[in-house]
């Protein structure tokens, strides 16, 4: 690596940023000082999403040529070198896309006891005449207490020689089954917190919970800043396959996992040490960055993981800022890229100990499904894409301030922005909405083409006004420049009705095919969660109306919101749920889309819309 600075760059009055390597791109430089880019398509070019503008200075093309700017004036950051001095426009970072609301954790008094917990004990200490070590002195009165033989980890016995020096009267012991991994001086056992992560391929969500009340104390997020090499989980396995990009991948998660860490500890008035015990799932894609175990084998056949499930380990093999002798629990993945997301929304549900039938349905960056009760479960993933998440649309965002969420055609359009801010874009649920409307009012037929004009007499002239042609493809525009927060019209093209299409599909066609292959029909199905980031605030109504979900009646579908980070709160909580956690793995049985031979015939019958969308 090229360590000489070639060049640096300044965004408004931020401290200067050195580009240590020559050949990184611009974005790839703003990507090392922690200012995070969308880049849906991992720095291919093709997204837009990058954009930049630059006030002084010059950047190159590939060649080290000048580089030419878009249309609009700006480069994208993942195309083009500083060269020199550069300075920036400010660059709004991107918001945090809610994962969606974590219900009341309900465990009974029963079940809650944590893997981890703590006892206070008073020890006698060993004299001339009773002479035994400080391993028997703490593993006696131990015994004492718990009735069964316990094992003082190495870090329990250098704690315990330094607080010994001072001869204090009780200590308190961490136990983890039958180990001491830590001693402390005094009677600490009513300080034990834990951390429940969830990492999304777009957001990571933690929640704090004190493990004696066995309830909340706090909950934060973070954008997961591995968006930078890509929105879905192929572009990251890509990008990790490149010289140091598995390591700079797993760096930035922990330094998430982290950054949330000290904010749980800032708003709740406890200190990084007092947390004993870190949860955490992901898809399979991401418990292996966050290891810094390669995902490769995810994207052979026969697509499998490296690693289904791992004991539990101190935080020092992950960096994490807790107690030293804490211990980070992963929960198991099930098969190939259905991972300890899907695992911890199972358990989260009871989906394992329910006798009604159930159709599980998680809506994020990518989509996992699973159908049945505690006799049989099977599970699939489906190439879902990001789409939900407002990426790889011409005017997609993440549900964040100024997405637009809500959409009612009259009239004319009106449209609802989160905190009703000046539009920006739309996220996934209000473009799901908008479909649904245009369907409804016959702008978009049911094989997703705009109608011809002949078709659309009915509209108002307002309506027909904002559906034009550009660049060879037609669409319809939600906001005007004038209007919206950017200075860009905000639209819907043909291509963003394509790209719907192939993922309501997919979704779709997964659910029938997991229903194909356990011999029910959709009368059968007794109750439908919907689950994951997008689908925490899709209005469900035009979900149905598009044909995203193969079920028609409405009172049998809720959203349950994080069901993910629920599950991982409960497996912190209570032992018997992360055995819970190991059966559910074991038991799941993995169905594979692509090699299935009614997939392709379904998916192309899925791709047209329900004729007349909402009633």
């Amino acid at each position: 690596m090229d360590k000489e600075v070639a060049s640096q760059i300044i965004i408004g009055s931020q401290k200067p940023i050195a580009a240590i390597n020559r050949a990184w791109t611009l974005m790839d430089t703003l990507t090392d000082a922690g200012v995070f880019l969308e880049s849906v398509c991992g720095g291919q070019g093709t997204c837009g999403k990058c954009k930049v503008r630059v006030l002084s200075g010059q950047v190159a093309d590939g060649k080290g040529n000048p580089a030419e700017p878009e249309n609009d004036g700006s480069y994208l950051a993942c195309r083009v070198y500083p060269l020199g001095q550069v300075i920036l426009a400010d660059i709004t970072q991107r918001g945090v896309t809610a994962k969606g609301e974590i219900g009341r954790i309900h465990i009974s008094l029963e079940d809650r006891a944590p893997i981890l917990s703590k006892s206070a004990m008073r020890p006698t200490y060993p004299t001339l005449a009773q002479n035994y070590s400080l391993q028997e002195m703490i593993s006696n009165v131990n015994e004492l207490q718990s009735q069964e033989k316990q094992d003082l980890h190495i870090t329990a016995l250098r704690d315990m020689a330094l607080l010994a020096q001072t001869k204090t009267e009780s200590y308190t012991l961490i136990h983890l089954g039958d180990h001491v991994t830590a001693v402390e001086a005094g009677d600490t056992s009513s300080v034990l917190y834990g951390v429940a992560f969830d990492i999304g391929s777009t957001t990571v969500a933690g929640m704090l919970m004190d493990m004696n009340r066995g309830e909340a104390v706090a909950a934060a997020a973070e954008t997961n800043p591995q968006s930078a090499y890509g929105a879905d989980v192929i572009s990251r396995i890509k990008a990790a396959e490149k010289p140091e990009g598995l390591k700079q991948l797993s760096d930035l998660i922990r330094h998430c996992l982290n950054t949330l860490i000290r904010r749980l500890c800032s708003i709740s008035g406890i200190r990084v040490q007092d947390i004993y015990l870190v949860t955490i799932v992901g898809n399979s894609t991401m418990e292996h960055l966050l290891m810094g175990i390669s995902p490769t084998s995810l994207t052979i056949p026969p697509y499998v993981q490296a690693f289904k499930s791992l004991s539990p380990f101190p935080p020092q093999e992950l960096s994490l800022d807790i107690h030293p002798g804490g211990r980070v629990i992963l929960i198991p993945n099930i098969a190939s890229f259905v991972g300890a997301d899907t695992t911890a929304a199972i358990l989260a549900m009871d989906q394992d100990l329910t006798p009604k039938l159930t159709l599980l349905i998680d809506l994020g960056t990518n989509g996992e499904i699973v159908l049945g009760n505690r006799e049989r479960m099977i599970v699939t993933s489906t190439a879902a894409g990001p789409a939900f998440e407002g990426a790889q649309l011409s005017c997609g965002m993440r549900a964040t301030d100024g997405a637009i969420d809500d959409i009612i055609l009259q009239e004319d359009v009106l449209i609802r922005t989160i905190n009703a801010q000046k539009p920006a874009g739309i996220c996934g649920s209000g473009i799901i909405k908008a479909l649904a409307e245009m369907v409804r009012r016959g702008i978009i037929t049911s094989s997703g083409r705009f109608a011809e004009n002949s078709q659309m007499a009915q509209l108002s002239p307002e309506l027909r006004s904002r559906i034009r042609e550009k660049e060879g493809q037609r669409e319809f525009v939600l906001a005007f420049a004038e209007e919206s927060a950017n200075g860009s019209d905000i639209v819907i093209t043909q291509g963003d009705v394509r790209e719907l299409q192939l993922v309501k599909s997919s979704i779709c066609t997964g659910s029938q095919i997991l229903m194909q292959t356990l011999g029910v029909n959709p009368e059968d199905i007794e109750q439908v969660f919907i689950a994951g980031a997008f689908g925490s605030f899709v209005d469900l109504d035009s979900a149905l109306a598009i044909g995203l979900i193969p079920i028609q009646e409405r009172n049998r579908i809720r959203s349950v919101g994080n069901a993910a980070g629920e599950g991982a709160a409960k497996a912190l909580l209570s032992h018997k749920h992360i055995q819970r956690c190991q059966a559910i793995a074991e038991k799941a049985e993995f169905v594979e889309l692509a090699n299935h031979p009614q997939f392709q015939k379904s998916f192309i019958n899925n791709l047209a819309f329900p004729k007349g969308g909402i009633t």
